[in-house]
């Protein structure tokens, strides 16, 4: 026990009698710790989605998968409704399987109305997923087409009292509208899982006859399938026998070729949907798994350099403890002594270090919540703690073993009878190995996060064929009240003084849409039509939008624009229907230029399976390729149909106040459809939340990256101060032989400058690599050769930090009086 009290105190004195060495230690080590638990929560909670399930490793998830002619594969997380039924019947090994819908739907209560998502399930939804039960039957409710489950987030907000159970909700979902009973109240789910459902009701599939492609059809695919399986069951297997599956099943399409050819079915556990399931129709935002391993690395290496900086300062202040060393030995203190000495005093400094990070983490964790939108908090009566012990004393005696066997290798001998400490050469090898590693790992993460901030300026500044500025996008014109109301809703706001045009459309700027059809030329065979896609507009879109033809013209009320409908067809009253087309789908049609496709013919089969009607367009303008998804994804051959019944959105360009805007359209709105809120985004908006996720990522690369040059920056100070210091009679000699105060500077500086020239020549190459590879995700990006520019000007940065660091401290010793330094020994 006097031991180690010697030792406590010994290490102490030494923390104590060396500030600066000491602060640096555990200011770096106490970031790199801060840097570590920050991305360990980030990660943790990226990788622990849906694992909360009792039977999660049984439970799987079905997606389909289009693969047309010419386009890159369509993968989505959704399939097709009938699916379910043929799949209980054909695979006995699968106990449950229920599909999954959302629908937004109408609350009403005491005449007021909510938005809510309802969750459309079949029975088997419960049995599939054990969700916590605070009252009531899920049972029963489920299989109650009456019956309506609710967490306790909307039990409270309706009815605060605590008495939901039992009570009636009236649904208006469009296609029904009715009285629900509330039979179950169930936990809000976590918020690591995609599935986070707050409202259940059963599907009844007859009440979506109005709308077939529901639950109907077999190539539109608009639910989740869920299922489980018998323990010991191999999905390997399963997803071996769709291909058999899909042409025993799917209705025919009217091609020669089998369905298998062209549609995919694979399942994925549901523990790993959040990371690599298919985004396509995905319900909650999704990460990814690059984003994980590449925090997770970032992660590691902040900790390698804080770690770097221990063992270079140890290592480098080694020699100057070479005499207490030696006095230690004399008296009696073996080798085993002097390890377990020094390797306490470096586990003692990671511990101050890891206090002082807990108290920065807590800091830090608003605002890191904030950036990545999550809501992650250290939980200290947990494993968490312990992992973080664990990690500290790993550090600590990772950090301190090299410099323990180093200083208890000293020969008392040696030291005491030249009365001088020395320097080992391998240990200036190994200081200087480091230094380059520290500044390798801190050069690639600058060049990282300038490649990532500067895809995101291009981004948000490249002409995207339209004008974002003061556009208002209003939402849920596809409901049912609100589809009668459309034509009034646009001419009122025509009416507003500060309106300069009104449109509507199925589709708006950022918001993902995978709504496809086929078309053919008068040339191509009848069943080798090609898939483009379908973005179905109202007049005065292209106007609104400020979209400039390249041909043509646009759509024009008083024309004869509009399109035949199925009905008019198969009465035999069809009629040549107006369209326009992109420039992407002029090349793929094979017309020579814009001029050229203008009134062309195209067909599209439409109706019902066996029915071959076909609509007959002629193209009346083309349109340039408008960048309204996206620009992960390459622009797609598209159509713009005329569309005068059905709109999902309505679009208004207006002058002025954006705030003013919102509140004149929304008057009106609440006036006229008072069962529908009001939803809205302006364009600017809705475009900039599509790249939320790598906002975050640089904004987290950014400070990250930031904190390793620093703990490089701290770690360079002090090997630079206690150089500095080692050279003091060598500088004053220089000094009295007529050396300047800018000779001694540049000596010492161009020291660290070697070590950051060669970190710079190692850590180009790979930045350039991984970032290259990280472009490659966007479909429209920054020419690589900028990635060459980041490099050079993160080498000018790092010089001109390595230089400032140094300077300051050479600079100290340089303007001395050379007869203190010379009497420095």
């Amino acid at each position: 026990m006097m031991l180690f009290k010697n030792y406590f105190i010994s290490a102490w004195r030494n923390i104590y009698n060396h500030k600066l060495f000491s602060m640096i230690n555990i200011l770096g080590l106490a970031i790199g710790l801060t840097s570590c638990m920050l991305i360990a929560l980030f990660v943790r909670d990226e990788i622990s989605y849906d694992n909360f399930w009792a039977n999660s490793k049984n439970i799987y998830r079905m997606h389909q998968t289009f693969l047309p002619s010419g386009r890159p594969p369509m993968e989505f997380s959704a399939s097709a409704g009938p699916i379910v039924h043929a799949l209980k019947k054909d695979f006995p090994q699968i106990i449950h399987a229920s599909r999954e819908a959302r629908k937004k739907s109408t609350f009403i209560q005491n005449g007021r109305y909510f938005d809510e998502q309802v969750t459309l399930a079949d029975p088997d939804f419960i049995n599939i997923f054990d969700f916590s039960i605070i009252a009531g039957d899920l049972d029963n409710t489920i299989n109650d087409p009456n019956g309506l489950i609710i967490n306790h987030t909307l039990a409270n907000k309706y009815f605060p009292n605590g008495n939901a159970l039992g009570q009636t909700m009236t649904i208006n979902a469009d296609v029904f509208e009715r009285d629900f009973k509330i039979g179950a109240i169930i936990e809000d789910m976590p918020n690591n899982s995609q599935l986070n459902t707050v409202a259940i009701i059963k599907i009844v599939e007859e009440e979506w006859k109005s709308q077939e492609w529901m639950f109907d059809s077999w190539y539109s695919v608009n639910t989740h399938l869920y299922f489980s399986l018998n323990p010991g069951s191999d999905i390997d297997e399963i997803n071996k026998q769709m291909p058999a599956f899909i042409d025993r099943n799917f209705e025919d399409s009217g091609s020669d070729d089998p369905v298998s050819s062209f549609v995919i079915l694979n399942s994925q556990n549901v523990k790993e949907l959040h990371l690599s399931g298919p985004s396509i129709g995905e319900y909650q935002k999704m990460g990814s798994m690059t984003t994980v391993l590449t925090f997770s690395a970032v992660a590691i290496l902040i900790l390698i350099i804080a770690s770097i900086n221990f063992m270079n300062l140890s290592t480098a202040r080694a020699s100057s403890r070479a005499r207490e060393v030696s006095l230690r030995k004399v008296m009696g203190a073996s080798r085993k002594n002097l390890i377990t000495q020094f390797i306490g005093e470096s586990v003692l400094i990671t511990l101050i270090a890891l206090f002082t990070s807990i108290v920065m983490v807590e800091m830090a964790l608003p605002i890191y919540n904030e950036i990545i939108g999550k809501e992650l908090s250290f939980e200290y009566a947990s494993f968490d703690t312990i992992i973080m012990l664990l990690l500290a004393f790993g550090v600590g005696i990772l950090g301190g073993i090299y410099p323990a066997l180093v200083l208890s290798g000293f020969r008392p001998a040696e030291i005491l009878k030249t009365n001088q400490s020395t320097d080992n050469n391998v240990s200036l090898k190994l200081r200087s190995a480091l230094v380059i590693f520290q500044f390798a790992v801190s050069i690639t993460l600058f060049v990282s996060t300038a490649v990532v901030y500067g895809q995101m300026i291009y981004a948000k500044n490249k002409d995207l064929g339209f004008n974002k500025e003061n556009l208002l996008i209003i939402k849920n014109l596809y409901r049912d009240a609100a589809v009668e109301k459309r034509q009034l809703l646009v001419d009122e706001y025509k009416r507003l003084p500060n309106v300069i045009s009104v449109t509507w459309s199925n589709d708006a700027p950022g918001v993902p849409t995978e709504n496809n059809t086929s078309l053919r030329t008068p040339d191509m065979p009848e069943n080798k039509n090609l898939l483009i896609g379908n973005r179905t507009v109202g007049y005065d879109f292209f106007e609104t939008y400020d979209i400039k033809m390249l041909s043509g013209r646009t759509y024009d009320i008083n024309k004869n624009d509009q399109r035949a409908e199925a009905e008019e067809i198969r009465a035999g009253k069809g009629f040549v229907s107006s369209l326009i087309i992109n420039e992407t789908a002029v090349n793929r049609f094979g017309f020579k230029n814009p001029e050229d496709a203008i009134g062309k013919i195209l067909y599209r089969p439409i109706g019902n399976n066996g029915e071959n009607l076909i609509r007959e367009y002629q193209i009346i303008g083309v349109a340039p390729n408008v960048y309204l998804d996206t620009l992960k994804k390459e622009i797609r051959p598209e159509m713009f149909e005329l569309m005068t019944k059905y709109a999902q959105f309505i679009s208004v360009r207006f002058t002025g106040s954006p705030t003013a805007i919102v509140e004149e359209t929304r008057a009106i709105w609440e006036r006229e459809i008072p069962s529908i809120p009001f939803e809205y985004n302006h364009t600017i908006d809705q475009l900039d939340q599509q790249y939320q996720t790598e906002q975050g990522e640089m904004t987290m690369f950014a400070a990250f990256s930031g904190l390793a040059i620093l703990i490089a920056c701290l770690g360079l100070y002090g090997l630079a101060s206690f150089t500095a210091e080692r050279r003091t009679k060598e500088i004053g000699v220089r000094k009295v032989l007529g050396a300047r105060v800018i000779d001694i500077i540049k000596l010492l500086v161009w020291q660290f400058t070697k070590p950051v020239i060669i970190a710079n020549l190692i850590a180009w190459p790979v930045a350039y690599y991984t970032m290259s590879i990280w472009l490659e995700g966007f479909a429209y990006r920054i020419e690589s050769i900028l990635i060459l520019g980041f490099c050079i000007l993160s080498g000018i940065a790092a010089l001109l930090i390595a230089w400032i660091t140094v300077a300051g401290n050479s600079m100290r010793v340089a303007m001395a009086n050379p007869i203190k330094a010379l009497r420095y020994e």
